[in-house]
């Protein structure tokens, strides 16, 4: 059962930030798949919630030149109906992670903008957009502001959000038609169910190992989405060997430091799984895999 609040529904940005800047305990409502969620539970009280469905010019899924731009409204069922992000091999990524993003009608409701402003660590769309390196557009009060993803978060459950401001958009950039990408995560059951774990695998120049450049990042292993830049160096520039492979596994599982309280997976499990997604995605996007010899 919820518990009462003051409902608003604006018709334009400017009225949906002044509403969340004045009214009391305001938060906004976009899917409302994890609010509503977290108000019946009891997880999250609020007094006041601003719903956004109906503002005017926040828009869905478009590409903008070299730019994929997705919308504070768009939906992930918009995504995997964008022909521009199918299209895309770098883009791969976004597709994998909406194809196991809830059920099919949680998909129709949940924004990724929305599962991105949470700032939940494990959430399904941190970890891709933070190896995209995609950059947030920001509106509130004082007008409108763009900052990089990495800076968005800024702890579990906390972004670079202040008061009265609304994540409007993410712009993507999208990865020349030589990359390959893909998002693994690994779940307590199968079917719906929040990640245990995450990882995000990008890489440039796929074909062409001296030219080649490694990113990953992972969900669910730290308080927000994290990049491993030793590991992605190890990875770049190179042909990938059984031994090469080896060595980044066990950096990458020495890198992070999971919470020991976590209700979906010990410490030791995401250690062994982030190694073992690696090999996953590396033998996914690259073939043949492991690669011997020269570049």
């Amino acid at each position: 059962m919820l518990r009462p609040f003051d409902y608003r529904r604006p018709a334009s940005l400017e009225e949906a930030c002044d509403l969340l800047a004045t009214l009391p305990a305001a938060v906004v409502l976009a899917g409302g798949t994890d609010l509503l969620v977290k108000i019946r539970d009891g997880k999250q009280r609020v007094a006041s919630v601003v719903d956004i469905k109906g503002v005017r010019g926040l828009e869905r899924v478009r590409r903008d030149g070299d730019e994929l731009v997705i919308g504070a409204l768009a939906t992930v069922t918009d995504l995997l109906q964008c022909d521009d992000a199918l299209a895309e091999p770098g883009l791969a990524l976004l597709v994998d992670a909406g194809r196991v993003f809830g059920c099919e009608e949680i998909r129709h409701r949940a924004t990724i903008c929305g599962n991105v402003a949470h700032a939940s660590p494990g959430a399904e769309y941190g970890s891709p957009m933070v190896v995209l390196e995609a950059r947030c557009v920001i509106h509130g009060p004082g007008g409108e502001r763009t900052i990089s993803i990495g800076d968005f978060y800024r702890g579990p459950n906390r972004s670079a959000l202040d008061a009265g401001e609304i994540l409007v958009a993410l712009r993507v950039p999208i990865p020349p038609p030589s990359a390959r990408s893909a998002y693994l995560r690994r779940s307590r059951v199968r079917g719906m169910d929040l990640a245990a774990l995450n990882l995000a695998l990008l890489v440039l120049d796929a074909e062409r190992p001296a030219r080649r450049e490694v990113r990953l990042a992972m969900g669910a292993v730290a308080g927000t989405p994290i990049r491993a830049p030793a590991v992605e160096e190890l990875l770049s520039a190179t042909p990938i060997t059984g031994a090469l492979l080896a060595q980044a596994q066990s950096a990458l599982s020495a890198g992070i430091n999971p919470r020991p309280t976590s209700l979906r997976a010990t410490p030791e499990y995401k250690r062994a799984m982030v190694a073992h997604l690696l090999e996953a995605g590396l033998e996914r996007l690259l073939v043949p895999f492991p690669e011997e010899g020269p570049p």
